[in-house]
């Protein structure tokens, strides 16, 4: 086998190991917008999750931290736990559908001043 045909052999040969394909744009867009909803997906709900695991660290942390600065200074110890069992109850009847979220809106304006409303982020005092 004489030098050009180990050469033209060569190429034939890296040719056959790549796998080339033919798209119309149309194909490529919708191969695109696929695996590009995919990955979009995947990123809301890795940012919902995180979304929702920060405000569960919140909604236990922040009261807890104010019941043993201001309420609780020295009983705080033998309270906790019992609150966070009460806070983690009241947060599993939501889930379950027992609790009301307009009932517990309600009752924040009522008793805590604050009135939260659908696309409001600060609220109002």
């Amino acid at each position: 086998m004489g030098r050009a045909e180990r050469r033209r052999a060569q190429r034939n040969e890296q040719k056959a190991k790549t796998a080339t394909y033919n798209f119309t744009k149309e194909q490529l867009d919708a191969v695109v917008r696929e695996k590009i909803g995919d990955e979009l997906a995947r990123v809301k709900q890795e940012a919902t999750e995180e979304a929702v695991n920060t405000a569960m660290v919140l909604l236990l942390t922040l009261p807890l931290e104010v019941l043993m600065d201001y309420y609780w200074k020295k009983s705080y110890a033998k309270r906790i736990p019992k609150f966070v069992d009460r806070v983690l109850g009241y947060y599993e009847m939501w889930q379950n559908g027992e609790l009301d979220m307009d009932k517990l809106k309600d009752d924040l304006w009522e008793y805590g001043g604050v009135k939260l409303m659908e696309g409001d982020e600060n609220g109002e005092r």
